[in-house]
Formats: structure tokens, sequence, C-alpha cells
């Protein structure tokens, strides 16, 4: 004997925002999936993975656009799954049906994680917000990276682990405290941070309002101290993408005259100035920069299209060098990134309309072009190569 449940919800949302949650792999990772990767036909491949850990590996068995999407649970426990739709316009049902679970226990498991992935869905759809995301609590870092058997020396990590710091956000915990770019986090609330998945356990228990206990490295001494955990803002999305690229081309006017006052004066031999061998310099971050918007660009092309783009690549030495190799002065540079910017302004201008009715994909996009995205991370490499330029007058580099 199997045994079987039946959900229903019913969503201010068009069916076919519905379908493409179930069928291609943004709109899975928008909300129940940290990865998915799908074959969309019949007899093709589904592959879910959670951040935690958990999967589903199944394979479609119905397919009808808008209407129906059916597939089999192949792991870790054999069953079906049949997801029904009906409605038009902007109201849909969603009927979900999980039969074939041989034991009771299964259905209690299933039906929790299904009740609170669908609740999640609704949020998606209706407002952009995943709420695996916005109900974390935030520690205001930008993480440049992790310690490995590679970098170890160059930060001093006794440990050989830990997440690397980029930047603060201002007003949050991190900053309260006093972290710094280069500062290496090696433990929080008494986990050791291995990986990035260390951090996210270390923060998933608590909310907002709650302190944890962090210990940290900078030049080689350790640091200890009680980070506030803060709320996580929601930005205000433009409605249409004619005015997202408006509010991006403001956003880029600003970051073009920073950069422009920071590079004012400086000399090609500061900007080749770099304090190390395998640190960047003035007019590699520039690259990087470049490298990042064409990488965003991919990337926007991807979520309109309900796909995934996994590998930035825009801190690939060789990618960041060889920008540089064709872009050799700071002129060229700076108009490289100007272009490379204008093209995102244009492929932002040149999306459907219909994109903003996939609030997941549309929200996503959206706060990745604005002030706590891609300019965030612009403006720590800016102040990055404010130092530079600094540092290589003081040193007397001329030109």
């Amino acid at each position: 004997m199997t045994h079987t449940f039946t959900l229903t919800h019913s969503y201010h949302a068009t069916p076919s925002a519905i379908y493409r949650a179930f069928t291609t792999p943004g709109g899975l990772t928008d909300w129940i999936a940290g990865y998915s990767d799908v074959d969309t036909r019949v007899g093709g491949r589904l592959f879910i993975w959670e951040e935690k850990g958990y999967q589903v590996m199944g394979k479609f068995t119905a397919l009808e656009q808008d209407k129906l999407v059916a597939f089999d649970v192949l792991g870790p426990i054999a069953s079906h799954v049949a997801v029904s739709i009906s409605g038009d316009g902007a109201a849909a049902t969603l009927t979900l049906e999980h039969s074939g679970l041989e034991k009771e226990e299964y259905v209690t498991g299933y039906q929790e994680r299904w009740q609170n992935a669908l609740t999640n869905l609704q949020s998606t759809l209706e407002t952009g917000l995943d709420r695996r995301f916005y109900d974390r609590p935030m520690l205001g870092i930008l993480i440049a990276g992790s310690v490995d058997a590679k970098n170890q020396e160059r930060y001093r990590v006794p440990e050989g682990y830990g997440i690397i710091v980029n930047g603060t956000v201002p007003g949050m915990g991190a900053e309260k405290i006093g972290l710094i770019d280069e500062d290496v986090i090696v433990e929080m609330d008494n986990i050791q941070l291995t990986d990035y998945y260390a951090l996210e356990r270390a923060v998933s228990p608590h909310k907002a309002g709650d302190s944890v206990p962090v210990a940290w490295y900078r030049l080689g001494e350790k640091h200890r101290a009680d980070l506030p955990l803060s709320g996580r803002p929601i930005p205000e999305i433009p409605p249409t993408p004619a005015e997202l690229a408006e509010a991006a081309r403001q956003l880029y006017a600003r970051l073009d005259a920073e950069l422009a006052e920071i590079l004012d004066g400086a000399t090609e031999s500061e900007a080749d100035y770099r304090p190390a061998e395998t640190e960047w310099n003035a007019k590699e971050i520039i690259a990087h920069t470049i490298a990042t918007e064409r990488a965003a660009q991919i990337w926007i092309v991807n979520a309109a299209e309900g796909q995934v783009f996994n590998n930035w690549a825009s801190n690939d030495h060789l990618l960041v060098k060889s920008i540089v190799d064709i872009h050799t002065t700071l002129p060229q540079l700076t108009d490289e990134l100007h272009r490379a910017e204008g093209q995102t302004i244009a492929l932002v201008q040149r999306l459907p309309a219909t994109i903003t009715q996939f609030k997941g994909a549309y929200h996503n996009i959206a706060t990745n072009l604005g002030k706590h995205g891609l300019a965030l991370h612009t403006r720590m490499h800016y102040d990055v190569i404010k130092n530079l330029l600094e540092t290589a007058r003081k040193q007397g580099v001329s030109s």
C-alpha cells in the first residue's frame, strides 16, 4: 500500500509564471532550489539541490504548457508528483499531488517540505522576494573568497581556512565591530568557517537582532567580538524594464564620476603599481569591473530566460590581465568600462515588458543592478584603487 497527499494553493500570478517555476532552472532556484538542472521534456531529467544538501533526482513524465507538470521522483525516496495549474489572467490555482510514498511516515515530512516551499513560491510569484534569502539575517560583509593552501601564507591564518572580507555594508554589524578589507573570519557561533556553507550553517539558526561570536585574523593577529545581525533591507524595484534601465544609467553615471575623481591626475606608472606580485594593480581592478559587467550581461539574459549562470569568471587572473593587454592605458580602460555599462543599459531596455510577470527573475535582475548589488561591489574596488594610487605616490612612483 502506498500513500498520497494533496495540497492546493491559489496565487495572484499567471499560469505561465507557475509553469515556469517548475520547469526551468532559474524558476526552480527562485523558490525551492539552491541549484537546479532540468531537461524540460517528457523523459528529461530533473535535479534539485538545496543549500543544506538535500537533493531530489527525477524524470519528467508529463508536460502541458501552463497546465500540467508531472515527474517521477527517483531519489531519495521513489514516488510521483503531479502539479495541475488552472486559471487565467493574473490569478491561478495550483494543485500538487504527491503519490506513491511507501511509508506513512514519509507523508508528514514531504507534506511539510512542500507546504513551506509552496508558501515561498507565493512570495516569489507575487512579490519577487525569496523568503529563504530575505528572512535570513545579514552580517554586512562582502566576500572576496576563502583561505586555502594557496593563499594561507599571504593572509597569515594558521588554521588554513576562513572567509575573506571584501568590504562591509554601512550601518551593519560587520562595520560596527570594525571588520575591514582582507580580514579573514575563521569562526562564527562556534562553527569553523571551512567553506561558504559553514557560514550559512552559522547564520541560519538566527534572526535579525541576535548577536553571534566571531573570530577573525588581521595581519596574523586574532580578534574576537560579538557581531550583531541586521535585517535585510527590501529594495524598491522600478516597475518596468525602461525605468530600471534609466535607474541603472543614473547609478552608472555616479559611479563613473567617482572613478574619474579618483583617477584625476593619476599617471600610468602609478596605475601599474602593485604591492605584491600576486595582487592586482589599479588597471587590473578596472579590468575586473569590466569583466564583471560583461558577466552580468550574460547573467541577465539567462535570468530573463529562466536559466542559471554559475561561473562569473570575472576574478580569473588570465581574463583580467588579457583585458589590460588590449586596453593598456587608463583612458582606454575607462572608455571600455563605459561601453560595457552602456551595453548593460541597452540590454535592460530590450527586456520584454512581460519579464515583470516573472517577479522572482525580475527582482533578481533589478537588485543586482541596484545600489546594494554590483554598485556596492564596484565602490569597494574603487576604494582599493584610491589606496593603491596613494601608496604609489608615497613611494615615489613616477610616470
